[in-house]
């Protein structure tokens, strides 16, 4: 089933959006750039609950503008969360202060995996479609909107934990006591998130991007053998189905995706379009491994977030340091494109005047986009 989007994947600044444009105008946009940062999105979060914010499709829509209308941005990305679908899988999902994300009853046995349902995505989770849709009318025209999921891996460990960890003693304890167990548990978050991310193509998203922030906390042929094949899986699925690009970040496990090499297309099938880089990996090495492995995709990233807590030179140079390193790895054929980004997701203490100087510096720096 191709949704066959093609029409509007197609227009220029969309694909420049997503990495995969001519050159032009360098594509930037920010992880978390709907959020704590900014008073507006403060004022409406005082009103509500968190969740209650990601269920309400008007006020998701709000947010999901806010920095849109405050900044020169050439995407949106629905505001939502990765843990919203586990909701829809029978767990109660609640954010404590000071706490993160609690998921309720954990699952770390056989019987409470047998107590998830497989649900039916349109029906319980509506509301992130409705939410995109409604972006999606008021959104500028030339602007990209994107639409998210978070990885089986990392939703799996919120899962099993019963929320964040550290350690991810009890995931660890499933993957190598009852690996039977966590690999039903990878499938069927697999093909969940498969509805998930095609639902969200049908309301309205122009890309996808999936989200495996903790996938760097295994080994690398723990996760080879475990989690790779399942999300590569999920991936290829994804983007055969929809027609549109899909961004994959693994976190602190970019390089090690690239390291797999021909493995990182299943059966060869293309599982991603564009690999998001956290800070903790020069642009230069991602993309020689990206050329080493035989891969025709773009990068995204990778400032470091806490960069923009320092003066505005600093944060200019450190700007002007990733788009260099950028355009060399076009140039040189190694990459098929770049999108500016943060490594991770913009943080509560960012000042949202850095926010705006990076942009600024993008769009003089960058004038004449990343080319190939």
């Amino acid at each position: 089933m191709n949704l066959n989007k093609s029409s509007v994947v197609d227009l220029p600044l969309v694909r420049q959006a997503l990495g995969l444009g001519s050159p032009g105008r360098w594509p930037v946009w920010f992880m978390r750039q709907a959020g704590r940062y900014l008073p507006e999105y403060m004022a409406l979060r005082s009103k509500m609950e968190f969740v209650e914010l990601c269920r309400s499709p008007k006020d998701a829509a709000e947010v999901t503008l806010q920095p849109l209308r405050r900044f020169d941005l050439d995407a949106a990305i629905i505001f939502s969360d990765i843990l919203i679908p586990c909701t829809a899988l029978g767990q109660n999902l609640t954010f404590g202060k000071g706490h993160g994300p609690q998921l309720s009853p954990p699952v770390q046995s056989r019987d409470a995996f047998r107590r998830l349902r497989r649900p039916d995505v349109a029906a319980e989770l509506g509301y992130v479609a409705d939410a995109l849709a409604l972006t999606k009318s008021k959104l500028p025209p030339g602007k990209a909107l994107i639409g998210f999921a978070g990885a089986p891996f990392t939703v799996g460990t919120y899962m099993i934990e019963g929320g964040s960890s550290k350690e991810f003693t009890a995931t660890k304890s499933m993957v190598f006591r009852d690996p039977v167990l966590f690999a039903d548990l990878m499938k069927l978050l697999r093909d969940v998130t498969i509805d998930y991310l095609i639902m969200q193509v049908k309301a309205g998203a122009d890309a996808l991007m999936l989200f495996d922030t903790w996938a760097g906390n295994l080994t690398p042929i723990d996760y080879a053998r475990d989690v790779w094949p399942v999300t590569a899986d999920l991936l290829a699925t994804v983007r055969e189905a929809t027609g549109v690009p899909v961004t994959y970040f693994s976190g602190q496990g970019s390089d090690r995706i690239l390291e797999l090499g021909g493995n990182a297309q299943i059966n060869s099938r293309k599982a991603f379009d564009v690999l998001s880089v956290d800070w903790r990996v020069r642009l230069s090495y991602a993309a020689r491994l990206v050329k080493e492995a035989g891969l025709d995709v773009a990068l995204q990233g990778n400032l470091d977030p806490q960069a923009l807590i320092g003066p505005e030179e600093q944060v200019r140079a450190s700007v002007r340091s990733i788009l260099d390193e950028a355009r060399e790895a076009c140039d040189a054929g190694l990459i098929h494109g770049h999108i500016f980004n943060v490594g991770h997701g913009l943080l509560p203490h960012t000042p949202p005047e850095a926010v705006g100087w990076a942009i600024d510096e993008v769009r003089k720096h960058g004038a004449n986009g990343p080319t190939r």
